[in-house]
């Protein structure tokens, strides 16, 4: 077998058997993984660094915007279609700017959203929970319901 057929089947089997809703959390924590690693980029002055993970974020909210299901007119539906599109415009103009604060908003809405998929879809208990600070805290939302009081939807988001 070459290397190029193993890393396919490894690849294969490591996905395999996963729930549509295990495979969005692990998008969540690849997001999460790039947009540390692009601002780690952006502070050691290497574009290679920032470029390559910068895409690898944008690819991966991409994949999140679209595996939403549009069919559904929920209100959360629209509200993260909304927000992924505003990072979506956000995240390219990093790699021109080295705007930092983009990155860093982008990574606080991600980890609550994470952090929400976590204890409310996957049903995981929290060890910690994550800190947002500055504007982009998500005030009065809580883990039951949104920021209106609507209680989340129990039957999957995502097509």
């Amino acid at each position: 077998m070459s290397p190029a057929t193993n890393m396919a089947t490894y690849l294969n089997n490591h996905y395999q058997g996963k729930t549509p809703e295990q495979l969005i959390q692990m998008l969540y924590k690849g997001a999460l993984r790039n947009l540390r690693l692009a601002k780690e980029g952006i502070d050691e002055n290497n574009p290679k660094k920032r470029g390559e993970h910068l895409g690898k974020a944008i690819a991966i909210i991409a994949e999140l915007y679209t595996s939403l299901d549009t069919d559904t007119k929920d209100e959360s539906i629209l509200f993260l279609g909304e927000l992924y599109s505003n990072m979506l415009m956000e995240l390219p103009k990093v790699s021109i700017t080295n705007d930092i604060k983009a990155l860093d908003l982008t990574y606080a809405y991600i980890k609550q959203l994470n952090h929400i998929w976590e204890t409310q879809v996957l049903n995981i208990t929290p060890v910690q929970t994550p800190e947002i600070t500055g504007k982009e805290n998500l005030a009065g939302y809580n883990n039951s319901a949104d920021q209106y009081g609507n209680s989340l939807p129990s039957k999957s988001l995502f097509v």
